[in-house]
């Protein structure tokens, strides 16, 4: 069971706030002891190599994964976990859906129904988890499309689409449920070179509208244009954070160096 963690003194709360973030498997630590404070707004890009806890840690923010340790709050709400006689007493699986209503999440892979249509895909969340109505949620969700680029494919499924589109679709999908934040693991790396621009791009677009985003990704150019701040992982343990400008153009740790020097020279 999770330590429980004060917040005090805070003059204006972030959105998500993790302190002391720990997670194993099967003895292995994969995260030892995550601290990350993302205000609303802000977009946050992790980087790091293959293992350093990046997914998982997004996957202990929408308790996907339980941590074993430390705590994570949106908007100032503990995730997963209830406060009662000053103890800590994991939500059972309804509450925990509750929570992820207002944390949007695109994986590596794209997870849509293959036997619904594109805009059934994009419905299906807001009518079932938020009940709103099917007219109202048809509406929202072709505009979502539009802003996507994907309205002319609504009646599609998802096999007739590049891989480009179907993770599009995936982030008008998590849009559609109106997210206070929206986590991105990854959301790249399962795509052809020639089709990662175009999901790029939509990510531009909303870290330029406001969207609060926390990003996994190996993409230098998108972390140095769109991200407000780096945050590099390493072996389950931030090793450096700081505005894009300075992490990835002058790094401090050398760790940080040696990551970034691989990564350029390919």
């Amino acid at each position: 069971m999770p330590d429980q963690v004060e917040l005090k003194g805070l003059k204006e709360e972030p959105l998500l706030r993790a302190v002391n973030v720990r997670k194993s498997f099967g003895g292995t630590e994969v995260l030892r002891g995550i601290d990350l404070e993302v205000r609303k707004g802000q977009v946050v890009c992790l980087l790091g190599p293959s293992g350093a806890g990046k997914s998982t840690f997004l996957r202990c923010v929408n308790h996907l994964e339980t941590i074993d340790g430390g705590q994570v709050w949106v908007d100032g709400e503990p995730i997963g976990f209830r406060l009662k006689g000053g103890k800590l007493y994991e939500l059972r699986e309804r509450e925990v859906a509750r929570q992820r209503r207002d944390i949007g999440m695109v994986f590596q892979r794209f997870n849509l129904f293959a036997h619904r249509t594109v805009l059934e895909n994009v419905v299906e969340g807001p009518t079932r988890v938020r009940g709103v109505s099917r007219d109202e949620a048809k509406k929202a969700g072709l505009e979502l499309l539009d802003r996507v680029g994907l309205a002319h494919r609504a009646k599609d499924y998802p096999g007739q689409l590049s891989g480009g589109q179907q993770q599009r679709v995936a982030i008008a999908r998590a849009l559609a449920m109106k997210p206070k934040l929206m986590l991105f693991d990854e959301p790249t790396s399962a795509l052809d070179p020639e089709l990662v621009g175009e999901v790029l791009e939509v990510m531009r677009t909303l870290a330029a509208e406001g969207m609060t985003m926390v990003v996994v990704t190996h993409e230098m150019a998108f972390a140095k244009e769109a991200a407000d701040e780096v945050v590099f992982m390493a072996d389950g343990a931030v090793v450096e954070t700081g505005p894009p400008g300075e992490v990835l153009t002058a790094p401090k740790h050398e760790r940080t160096k040696q990551f970034l020097a691989r990564v350029l020279a390919q």
